[in-house]
């Protein structure tokens, strides 16, 4: 097969790795889901370079779930949405802040970070400047606080069945039960 068929056979396999990763994730639903939705709202966030750095340390302080967090994260902003994220993301923030950035110097910034690796992103990124950083991060929080939030509930129905299938095994196979 073709290394093109085989990168598409990749991508279509990316979505179910990552639900049985999310199924796979213990503990109590609320705190995983709250891990998840911060995670989705970071991961609206344009971090891109530095969204790891700052996800683990507010997990921890957040008293949320840092790998569910972790995996929400990536599945929000990954290679293959950095670009619509930014460009949504500015956009929001341009109503909110007109005329403070232009598309351009977050294209030649993307193109760094997609290209030269996390250092180079983060030179790329800081030479946007103050006002174009904070277009892109008003625009992310405004995006990212209202879909974190509506992540939250469904996140947790899906945890608690999780759990409820979890226990409904244990006690038909006569296991400990956590």
């Amino acid at each position: 097969m073709t290394t093109i068929g085989n990168l598409f056979r990749k991508l279509l396999r990316l979505p179910r790795y990552y639900y049985l990763r999310i199924k796979r994730l213990r503990g109590d639903p609320e705190y995983l889901a709250k891990g998840f939705a911060f995670g989705i709202f970071l991961g609206v966030l344009p971090l891109a370079p530095v969204q790891t750095f700052i996800l683990v340390p507010l997990t921890i302080l957040l008293r949320v779930s840092t790998l569910s967090a972790f995996i929400a994260g990536v599945l929000v902003s990954n290679p293959l949405t950095f670009i619509p994220q930014y460009y949504l993301t500015w956009q929001v923030g341009n109503i909110v802040l007109p005329g403070w950035a232009e598309w351009a110097q977050i294209q030649e910034a993307l193109r760094v970070i997609g290209e030269q690796g996390v250092l180079d992103g983060l030179i790329a990124l800081s030479r946007l400047g103050i006002k174009t950083i904070a277009v892109i991060e008003t625009g992310g929080a405004i995006i990212g606080l209202p879909v974190a939030v509506i992540s939250y509930f469904p996140a947790r129905k899906f945890f608690r069945a999780m759990r409820e299938r979890r226990l409904k095994k244990c006690r038909l196979n006569k296991e400990q039960c956590q």
